[in-house]
């Protein structure tokens, strides 16, 4: 259990940044960007395949996100935990993926202000 919770936090700390932390993963778009949705997903991916955990979790955007509320509690506290990206990208980044709208400059989501599918 002690093992998986570090691979997932390990994870965690590439997966929610818009930088490449693992050399072989790309990073992410940033939120309003119009590429952001297919870049998070990918660089997502990547990186929690690349940390160990099975592509069925990795496949799953929404269990990868409740596995890290249930690691961290918060997004705010898991997006503090890492240091690849200010908190504040990695929490556009989550909610625009999730729910679209605006990120916190007012910037629409995705540039169409929709939820990533």
């Amino acid at each position: 259990m002690l093992k998986q919770i570090t691979t997932l936090g390990i994870f965690l700390i590439g997966l929610i940044s818009s930088t490449n932390v693992l050399a072989a993963c790309p990073g992410a778009s940033l939120p309003s960007s119009p590429a952001f949705c297919s870049s998070f997903k990918v660089s997502a991916q990547c990186h929690c395949t690349s940390s160990g955990l099975p592509k069925s979790v990795c496949s799953n955007m929404q269990q990868l996100y409740q596995r890290m509320l249930a690691l961290f509690g918060t997004l705010e506290r898991a997006c503090a935990y890492q240091h690849e990206t200010s908190a504040q990208v990695c929490i556009d980044s989550w909610n625009c993926y999730r729910k679209g709208g605006k990120d916190s400059n007012g910037r629409l989501c995705s540039g169409t202000g929709k939820a990533c599918k």
